[in-house]
């Protein structure tokens, strides 16, 4: 446990420190977010500072890679530095969507691979491990679209899968999902500030990679999938009743648009904290639901089942449900 509090005060001194040198360089090569039909801003606004939470994630977990001496917390940094680095580069360049998915598929090949053979694991979780990674990027990527809600989202997941390690006495996956955590809440206050800063592609990519990686090495370590899938529910629902809904109408599903349940629910009178306030709670929620799922009686799953499931409804509906409250 001293290792993995080492390893997030580190990750969190990093993450809140490196923006005063990385915000200048951004300013000086104009690297901003222009508001377009999926912004909930209104003016450009400097974007790129999933750098320095990547910065605190590699020195975070190497950090705990070396102490712990394990090879699966350096497939684990490896495997966020570089998914942030596809996002880099579509920051600064723009990738087109073929590369972009052929790249996360090999690294998703690679990563998932090499934590099979070294944590001695099941062939059969390679295919699962790929669509993971490049599922999970890209609903993290779709799901970065008010202020706060990525730099919560991987603060409460990462503390959640911290939690799991913890509770199962592996150090290992306890600072994987604390230097994630803290990582990601070194950059809240530059997020938040009067003149914030945006992660970009850089941070959302690191995002899901992430913690796409954290979970496939705790699973590996003997945690329970379900209980691992719990606090990843909210985000997956979202994006995919939203995917579906504009696939209906016969909307164009690479368009930008404002159509997710969080961007209504900002848009609707909750405002940007407001939202991220509901998805953070929702995410917690169906996190611990999931691991009564995993380690119940079979009644207490089946309620567990039941109170996810009405947890996502409610969250679905909101918006609608908000949008008929009699105004005052």
């Amino acid at each position: 446990m001293t290792v993995a509090i080492l390893a997030g005060v580190l990750a969190l001194v990093v993450s809140l420190l490196s923006q005063l040198a990385i915000r200048p360089i951004l300013i000086r090569r104009a690297v901003l977010d222009t508001p377009n039909h999926r912004s909930m801003h209104v003016t450009p606004t400097i974007r790129g500072g999933g750098i320095g939470v990547a910065l605190a994630v590699a020195v975070g977990l190497g950090t705990a890679a070396v102490l712990l001496h394990s090879l699966p917390l350096w497939i684990v940094a490896a495997v966020s530095v570089v998914n942030a680095a596809i996002g880099a580069v579509e920051d600064v360049r723009g990738l087109p969507v073929r590369v972009r998915f052929g790249l996360q598929v090999l690294l998703g090949l690679v990563a998932t691979w090499v934590l099979v053979v070294s944590m001695a694991a099941s062939f059969w979780w390679i295919p699962l491990g790929i669509l993971a990674l490049v599922a999970y990027t890209n609903i993290a990527n779709f799901m970065d679209g008010v202020n706060g809600i990525s730099s919560m989202h991987g603060t409460v997941v990462g503390g959640f899968y911290a939690g799991l390690g913890a509770v199962a006495g592996l150090p290992g996956v306890t600072a994987a999902g604390l230097v994630v955590a803290a990582a990601f809440l070194g950059f809240l206050p530059w997020n938040l500030a009067r003149r914030r800063m945006f992660l970009g592609d850089v941070g959302s990519y690191l995002l899901g990679g992430s913690l796409v990686a954290v979970a496939i090495y705790a699973a590996f370590s003997g945690i329970s999938f379900v209980a691992l899938i719990g606090p990843v529910l909210v985000y997956v629902a979202d994006t995919g009743t939203t995917i579906i809904a504009r696939w209906r109408r016969g909307e164009p599903l690479h368009e930008a648009h404002r159509s997710h349940v969080y961007q209504r629910l900002a848009a609707g009178g909750l405002g940007h904290l407001g939202s991220t306030a509901v998805v953070s709670v929702a995410t917690l929620a169906t996190g611990l639901l999931g691991v009564v799922v995993a380690t119940g009686a079979w009644p207490v799953k089946v309620l567990a089942v039941l109170g996810i499931l009405l947890v996502l409804a409610v969250y679905l509906c909101l918006p609608r449900l908000l949008g008929r409250r009699p105004r005052l």
